[in-house]
Order: structure tokens, then C-alpha cells, then sequence
């Protein structure tokens, strides 16, 4: 039997997972590294750290398997978007990556805000004026290190580095330089206008290919990290959000909530969808003839991750004590509270905000405290406010004429019970959790089945994706009295950010 592998370079873990042909998936395995921010507000990660993560995950999901190398037919790559990795002319890194969560750009934010009709450019890329996107951390190198800026070979994303390490391929693919703000998104292309009046050279930027191409063949010096054979064809693969896609079978109508370390609500459209109110994301998907439009929160799961890590300390050692993990004794904390958590709003704005704010500045927040609320209501509050900010994307997707037809949770916010049932009550939707955890590493691997002809065409690795024994889910339907309680939150909720912004630094993200 041959098997697909997939590879997925997050922002907190790389993880890895094979896939038998019947599209079942057979083995995980993953590692963390970590984000370095050497100053406040930047957020960057060692490129060697990430492939070297790599490697060891691909050799411990063979072991874990009990296959060889030479059993894996393709593999395929996903990547965390938006990042910069710089490479000189020896293919060695010129410095850390710029990774998405990274404010230093304001002010170049600023400066093209000013310098650009912010509609044309929205109307090119599909994307918000936003830190954290590759073309304003380019433009940020260009400005404060120009010597590493003269030295640039090739500028990529972190999934097509690790692509490169494995291949000796420079290359991406529409799917992630969509999130760059350089790429025309209807086109398809890098946009020669805006690389023009941003005074950057074309050729710093890598060649487009299509994600269901082959992109390369693995190395013997990869082969021999990994326990790979040489000349494994190794698929272009794409963005995270567009791998994931795949790997839930995603289709138009369908909308995924995904709580990970940032959050996103995801659904794929026919044609391409450009939100007026420049709130939304529309990024290439895997085929030209469809869009995903995309709304992004900065701090979902990590909002959780750090109430766990400042007020969960008791949580974190029992945890380690009963082998559990202390989210599941946080989720049976916020479980003790009542829907609402009696009037107690947490604003999930850790790392500024994107959808629909825009606006580095805004901060998270508790509002409403008094002292009868508790441990357990500051857990649930940070639930609910997660998923009031998703909801914010849900609306203006129903806005832009978007039909939904279901909602499919993934992410660590969908391993909650409690988690599920407050998406679900506060999105007023039955909510479906897939049983798998794995999604775009899955997808990547899929996507890897198709490149190398393992399946017929993107339809038939779908059908891949939903027929795996794995994906099988269960409902979660809204309770009515909890539905009514919190559409009223919510309006309170989206009063509070405007309230606010003067106290976050007096601008939105305009």
C-alpha cells in the first residue's frame, strides 16, 4: 500500500499526518516550537527551528505507522500564512521570520494608507491595509535593515521554505500569496502595479504555481533527515485555510468556525466576493473558479492559552497530575457558570484585531466585573467573547449575500463541550464538530494524492475527505432560551469596541 503524507507548518506546531489511499487517516504526529518576541509587539520565529521540527515529525509518524519512506507515495505541504522568510543567494536565511501576529509595521501601515487609495488596493488583493501581511513586513526590512534587504535572493512564505528545504524549489502558490497584499487576487498573479508604486523588485518574489501541481522532488539530503526516499514527488500545497478547507471538505454554503491560536470563519464562494466595507478577506482557493472569503480574530485560542497561563496555574497542575489537559479542567470551570456569565464581557483583543475592526491598537479587556463573579465566569467570558468576535464575521458574511447552509467547528475550540454549545447558541446555527482533529495537514496530504494521481481530480479527493471514517460528527443545536440571552449580549458586545477606541490609541485601523 502507498500513502499520502501532509505536512502542516503552524504557528505554535509543525504536524504531519498520513493518509491511506481510501482518503482514512492513519497517523499524527507533531512538535511545537516557539514565537520570539524580542520586542513588544513583535512576534517572529527561527526558520532552522521550524524545519528541523519538521524532520523529526515526518520520522516520527513513520514510526508511529510502522511504514517506510519508501511506502509514501507524495507529500504535501500547508503552511501558517502571511509570514516573511528571506533567503540570500545561497539559500540561507537572511534573518527570523516576520511571522502574522507581528505589529512593527504601523507605521508603514500609515504611510500606504495615505500613499494608496485603500479601496483600489482592497479591490487588487482582496485584503485589509493590516499588520502582520508580507508586503508591509518586506517594506518594513526595506526600510530598518537595508544591508539584509540588499542581500535578498527570493522572498517566501513559511510553508514554501520548508518546501524549498525539502526540494531545492522556490515557488508558492495562489493560495497563500494571496495573504501577502502583493498578489491580484482575481488575476491570480503577482500585481506588477502595486510591486511598482511600492518600489519593490519583481524578482525578489517567487514563481506562482498551481497548488495540485507537483512543485519538486525530495532531496537525498532530505531523504536522509526525514526517512523519506529521494525523489518523493512533494505537491505545491497552499495556506493553511485553503488546506483545511480541503481536508474538511468544504463546500460553497458551508461555513468552518475555526478556533485555533487565532480564529477564523471560513467558507468558499463561487465567484469572488470583495467586501465593501473592506471587513473580510477574500483569498484564492485551490481552483480559479472558486474564492474563499474569510474572516480573521488575532487571539481566539489564545485568549484561552493565556487566561490558562496567568489564572490557570492551579488548573495547569492538576492537569498535570491526572494527565488531562488544564483546557479541559478550564472548559469544566466555565461550565459552573450560567450562559452570559452574568453580565461579565471579555473583548478578545490580545494582539489587536482584524475582522471587523481592523485595528492594531484595540486591547483585550474584561467589562462588567463585580465581586460576585469568579474564576469560572472569566473562563466562559473569554468563550463567549471569542465566539461574539466570530459571530461578527458570520453577520457580515449573511451581509454579503452569503447562503448558509451549515457550520463545521474545528480547532482546539471545538474539542470543548461547553465551547461548542456557546457557538452554537451565540452563531443561532446547529453547529457540526467533526470528530478529527487534523485538518490541514490532512487537506495537504489530499492535495498530494491529486498531484500525483492518486485520485482523479479535486472532486474526488472531497469525496475523500467526507467519506473518512473519521469525519463523522455530531450536532450541536442551539438552546432558544440561551439564543435569545445572547443576541441581546451581543448587542451590548458590539457597543463596547466603539466605546472604547479612544482608550486603545483614538484610531481605527483606517
Amino acid at each position: 500500500m502507498r500513502y499520502l503524507l501532509g505536512l502542516d507548518l503552524g504557528t505554535s506546531s509543525v504536524r504531519a499526518a498520513v493518509v491511506d489511499p481510501e482518503g482514512r487517516l492513519v497517523g499524527v504526529a507533531g512538535e511545537e516550537y516557539p514565537i520570539v518576541a524580542p520586542q513588544l509587539g513583535w512576534a517572529e520565529q527561527d526558520p532552522e527551528a521550524w524545519v528541523n521540527a519538521a524532520y523529526r515529525t515526518v520520522r516520527n509518524v513513520l514510526n508511529q505507522v510502522g511504514i517506510s519512506g519508501s511506502e509514501v507515495l507524495a507529500v504535501g505541504l500547508s503552511g501558517q500564512m502571511h509570514g516573511l522568510v528571506l533567503v540570500d543567494e545561497n539559500g540561507m536565511c537572511l534573518r527570523p521570520a516576520i511571522i502574522w501576529p507581528d505589529k512593527r509595521t504601523e507605521a508603514q501601515r500609515r504611510q500606504l494608507a495615505q500613499k494608496l487609495n485603500q479601496n483600489e488596493l482592497y479591490q487588487i488583493t482582496g485584503l485589509p491595509l493590516a499588520t502582520g501581511f508580507l508586503g508591509l513586513s518586506l517594506l518594513w526590512v526595506k526600510e530598518h535593515e537595508p544591508e539584509t534587504y540588499s542581500r535578498i535572493r527570493k522572498v517566501l512564505l513559511p510553508k514554501d521554505y520548508i518546501r524549498y528545504r525539502l526540494t531545492g524549489q522556490l515557488a508558492t502558490d495562489p493560495t497563500d500569496a494571496s495573504g501577502t497584499l502583493l498578489f491580484d487576487v482575481a488575476a491570480r498573479k503577482w500585481s506588477e502595479d502595486l510591486l511598482g508604486v511600492l518600489e519593490l523588485a519583481p524578482e525578489l518574489l517567487p514563481s506562482v504555481l498551481e497548488s495540485l501541481q507537483i512543485g519538486g522532488e525530495l532531496t537525498p539530503e532530505a531523504a536522509e533527515a526525514t526517512g523519506l526516499l529521494a525523489g518523493t514527488p512533494v505537491a505545491v500545497g497552499g495556506g493553511d485555510q485553503a488546506m483545511a478547507a480541503l481536508g474538511l471538505g468544504l463546500k460553497p454554503g458551508e461555513v468552518a468556525s475555526t478556533i485555533a491560536t487565532g480564529g477564523q470563519l471560513v467558507t468558499i464562494t463561487h465567484e469572488t466576493i470583495i467586501d465593501p466595507g473592506r471587513r473580510m478577506h477574500t483569498l484564492s482557493y485551490i481552483t480559479p473558479e472558486r474564492s474563499i472569503l474569510m474572516g480573521a480574530v488575532l487571539a481566539a485560542g489564545l485568549s484561552l492559552r493565556w487566561f490558562r497561563d496567568t489564572l490557570g496555574q492551579l488548573e495547569k497542575e492538576a492537569a498535570r497530575n491526572l494527565g488531562v489537559s488544564a483546557y479541559e479542567l478550564l472548559s469544566l470551570e466555565a461550565a459552573r457558570a450560567a450562559p452570559g456569565s452574568d453580565g461579565l464581557f471579555f473583548l478578545p483583543y490580545l494582539s489587536g484585531e482584524r475582522t471587523p475592526h481592523m485595528d492594531p491598537r484595540a486591547r483585550g479587556c474584561f467589562i462588567g466585573l463585580t465581586l460576585s463573579h469568579t474564576k469560572a465566569h472569566m473562563a466562559r467570558a473569554v468563550m463567549e467573547g471569542v465566539s461574539f468576535a466570530l459571530k461578527d464575521s458570520l453577520l457580515i458574511m449573511q451581509e454579503l449575500g452569503v447562503g448558509i447552509e451549515r457550520i463545521i467547528l474545528s480547532g482546539g475550540g471545538a474539542r470543548s463541550r461547553v465551547w461548542q454549545q456557546i457557538q452554537a447558541d451565540i452563531y443561532g446555527f446547529p453547529v457540526q464538530v467533526v470528530q478529527r482533529d487534523e485538518h490541514s495537514s490532512y487537506g495537504a496530504a489530499l492535495a498530494a494524492g491529486v498531484a500525483a494521481g492518486e485520485y482523479r481530480d479535486l472532486s474526488d479527493a472531497l469525496s475523500r475527505a467526507r467519506s473518512d471514517e473519521l469525519l463523522q460528527a455530531e450536532y450541536v443545536y442551539p438552546i432558544e432560551g440561551n439564543v435569545k440571552l445572547y443576541q441581546e449580549q451581543y448587542e451590548y458586545y458590539k457597543a463596547l469596541y466603539p466605546a472604547l477606541k479612544t482608550v486603545f490609541g483614538g484610531e481605527s485601523g483606517e
